[in-house]
Order: C-alpha cells, then sequence, then structure tokens
C-alpha cells in the first residue's frame, strides 16, 4: 500500500475525530426558584404569662403577626430577590397547642392544615415558611449578661418570678423577684410541590427586667403595658431575623 494513501487515511481519520460531537457528563439540574413563597404566622395575639398559675391574655396592641411578617420579608427579600413573597395568617386565633402540633406536622411529615393547605393551592405558591410557637428551655439574661434560671416556656409571653433579689443595672433599684419577655419559635420552610420540609430551626431569646424602684413589690408592675409590648417586639424581630438567616444559611 502507498504510504502516501496511509498518512492521508490517518489525517482524515483524525479530522473526523476532531469534528466529531464531545460527549459531557450530565450536570443535575439546577433546584428550581423559590418562585411564590408563602410566609405564614400563626403567633395571633396570644401571650403566655408563665407564674405561679399559667395564664393566656391577648396582647393586641403588639401585632405580632404583622411585626414576623414584616420582618420575615424583609429578610428573605434580601436573600432571595427573585422570589415573590406572599404574607398570611390564620383566619382566627391558633391555640398554642394547635401551633406546637401544626409545627411538628410541617417540619417531620411536610404536611399542613387544611386551611393552610387551600390557602397554598389559592395562591399558587411553591413554598412555605411557617412561623408558630415553639416549647423550650429558657435561659435568661440579665443587664451584666449573666445566665439566669433553666426554665421550660412556650410560644411568646413573660415569665414572672417572685424568687431571689434582682437589680435593675439602669437606676440601681433592687428588689425582690424579676420579669422576663421571652419569644420561642419554631420556622420551617417547606416545598410545596414535593410535600416535604427543606429546612426547620428552633429559635428563642429572654432577657431580665429589674425594678422600677427599690424593693417594689410585684414583678408584673416592673413594665408597664407599652413596655411588655415594645420588649415583645423587639425579641420577635431578633429572633425571627435570626430564624431566616439560619434556615437559609
Amino acid at each position: 500500500m502507498d504510504p502516501r494513501m496511509n498518512k492521508r487515511s490517518m489525517l482524515a481519520a483524525c479530522a473526523g475525530l476532531a469534528l466529531a460531537p464531545v460527549l459531557r457528563a450530565q450536570t443535575p439540574a439546577t433546584p428550581p426558584a423559590m418562585q411564590r413563597l408563602g410566609i405564614c404566622s400563626l403567633l395571633g395575639n396570644s401571650v403566655r404569662i408563665v407564674a405561679r398559675e399559667l395564664e393566656e391574655v391577648m396582647f393586641k396592641d403588639v401585632a405580632m403577626d404583622d411585626m414576623v411578617l414584616a420582618t420575615a420579608s424583609k429578610a428573605l427579600q434580601e436573600r432571595l430577590p427573585q422570589s415573590t413573597l406572599v404574607p398570611m395568617r390564620a383566619p382566627e386565633q391558633v391555640n398554642i397547642d394547635d401551633q406546637l402540633q401544626i409545627g411538628t406536622t410541617a417540619s417531620e411529615r411536610g404536611k399542613l392544615p387544611a386551611w393552610l393547605d387551600q390557602a397554598a393551592q389559592q395562591n399558587t405558591l411553591s413554598h412555605l415558611l411557617l412561623v408558630n410557637c415553639h416549647a423550650g428551655v429558657m435561659e435568661f439574661r440579665t443587664g451584666m449578661s449573666q445566665v439566669v434560671g433553666d426554665n421550660r416556656v412556650t410560644g411568646v409571653g413573660f415569665f414572672v418570678s417572685a424568687s431571689g433579689r434582682t437589680k435593675n443595672t439602669e437606676n440601681g433599684a433592687v428588689s425582690n423577684g424579676y420579669l422576663a419577655p421571652f419569644v420561642q419559635l419554631r420556622l420551617t420552610l417547606l416545598d410545596l410541590g414535593a410535600q416535604r420540609a427543606l429546612n426547620t430551626k428552633t429559635v428563642g431569646e429572654g432577657y431580665i427586667k429589674g425594678p422600677p424602684e427599690p424593693e417594689a413589690p410585684d414583678p408584673w408592675k416592673f413594665m408597664d403595658r407599652k413596655q411588655k409590648a415594645q420588649a415583645l417586639r423587639y425579641l420577635l424581630q431578633r429572633t425571627v431575623a435570626r430564624g431566616v438567616e439560619q434556615l437559609l444559611t
């Protein structure tokens, strides 16, 4: 065989290889964006007072749902600017025990109560951020950053203690007992199409408020109504913002 033919054949073969399509390994598909993300707060206006006897009172001036929805929306918009956010709330007050059950079922099984599932479908949501009360152990901090107590609390409210001597670091007043506002929440991010929880976080915070004057007789009155509402709004903002950050990290 003519050696020149062999050379021409080899060049042609090489040219053919160069023109052949290159097969590449397939990469996993990018997860779909959270196109329509609902934010549902179940908190309502119910505040729990933990003292010698458990009480539950309505603090409508705190506007807890409004605070949760505004704070979560701001935090999510910064992290997910491509998402359309749809704020939602329960049509009526959801009691704390039901909130705990709804949150547990959503985080473990990706299931929602019928009324919330229907609302999600009507709003054509792809995902949902659910915010509800959580039960957990709370360590309250003093103005000196000392940790006091080891108390189990639920949701949003105040822990009232008549024991121990407490000093107000702002005015130096000393008295028996203390008042401690607290927030204990669960945040769950759900993929509604897949009916599963993508992530869930529990967040909590509380602090001790000392007496307004020396030997004040009633710890519940260490704050007036306006101060109590401000304290809860402050804690809600901090915990919800931190919870959203942890969910998306």
